[in-house]
């Protein structure tokens, strides 16, 4: 288990901004740029959104290492081979998160 949870973490948290420039979007300006895709100070709308994204992965992501290492405890410390159900919400809660954030790897690729 810890194995797998490393391998996710190292996953979302390298995965790169690369493409998303200030002039990747389809519009019509002379360096091919919308208005639409501005923000009134000039920074790149998709640029900004990308960058929360990431921001919310890696919380999200801390999170699921958090729940994991205190799943993994629960499992270690149970004896009898038969988890109680706040260990399963546990589970639940990480496959939820892990879904939200390849929701928004998907999303800004």
């Amino acid at each position: 288990m810890k194995h797998w949870l490393v391998f996710v973490a190292v996953v979302v948290l390298s995965v790169p901004l690369a493409g998303q420039g200030p002039g990747d979007s389809h519009s019509s300006d002379r360096f091919g740029r919308s208005a639409s895709d501005r923000m009134p100070d000039g920074s790149s709308r998709t640029l900004l959104i990308l960058k929360k994204d990431a921001e919310k992965s890696s919380e999200d992501m801390a999170r699921v290492v958090e729940l994991a290492t205190q799943l993994q405890a629960d499992i270690e410390k149970n004896e009898s081979h038969i988890v109680d159900l706040g260990s399963v919400r546990k589970a639940e809660e990480i496959i939820r998160i892990v879904k939200r954030v390849k929701s928004r790897l998907s999303k800004s690729n």
